[in-house]
């Protein structure tokens, strides 16, 4: 499939945005294993792991929607944005700590997802 600049854009733009829902998700995951069983009605009660779930399916529709309508060499490489989103949420709200190798880390990724955006639209 063959975009114009301004769809595939749009596509790695959205996706992107999609990518601050899955880290939620994750985070609720995490803050919801402190009352993980594997007891299914007391999952279901779990908040916070519900949390965890709705924040992962949310963005489904307009994933799959994304994947649609470009590359999956496009869409896919943006999912990588899930991590530094990741790494913020958990320094902000679980007290983790950063440091220079992560800090590189993060700019690797958004460097690399960059470079996907650029050739997408450019090459």
């Amino acid at each position: 499939m063959v975009l114009n600049m301004v769809e595939t854009i749009v596509v790695v733009g959205i996706v992107a945005v999609l990518t601050v829902s899955v880290a939620f998700g994750a985070l609720f995951f995490k803050l919801g294993s402190v009352k993980f069983s594997f007891s299914v009605a007391e999952q279901l009660r779990n908040y916070k792991l519900m949390l965890g779930v709705f924040f992962y399916l949310l963005p489904m529709p307009f994933y799959l929607w994304a994947l649609k309508n470009a590359d999956l060499a496009v869409v896919f490489p943006t999912n990588a944005l899930t991590f530094v989103w990741v790494s913020l949420l958990s320094v902000r709200f679980l007290g983790e700590r950063m440091n220079k190798y992560k800090w590189l880390g993060i700019a690797a990724i958004v460097f690399g997802v960059a470079m996907m955006g650029y050739s997408a639209v450019w090459a």
